[in-house]
């Protein structure tokens, strides 16, 4: 997840560079279009179509100095139901 940001970009770049991925290892790179991940049954689906054995979640909302100043709670607390499902 956070699939289309700047970090996402760069360990695609290293993993798609020859000889930095293993043998029969297979990365999926997703983003919030192919889910949201605060949806139970979209992560789910998600996790049965992949059925992933490693995950990097890289998924952030980024809105700026302003929006971080006017709603101070309202994504960490996103963040922690992520971790929780």
């Amino acid at each position: 997840a956070g699939g289309s940001g700047f970090v996402e970009k760069a360990i695609k770049m290293f993993v798609e560079t020859e000889g930095n991925s293993k043998e029969n290892e297979s990365w999926v790179f997703l983003s919030s279009k192919d889910g949201d991940l605060r949806d139970r049954k979209a992560t789910e689906a998600i996790f049965e179509k992949y059925k992933p054995t490693h995950v990097i979640h890289l998924a952030a909302k980024v809105g700026g100095l302003f929006a971080n100043m006017a709603q101070k709670v309202c994504e960490p607390v996103h963040m922690v139901c992520l971790f929780l499902l």
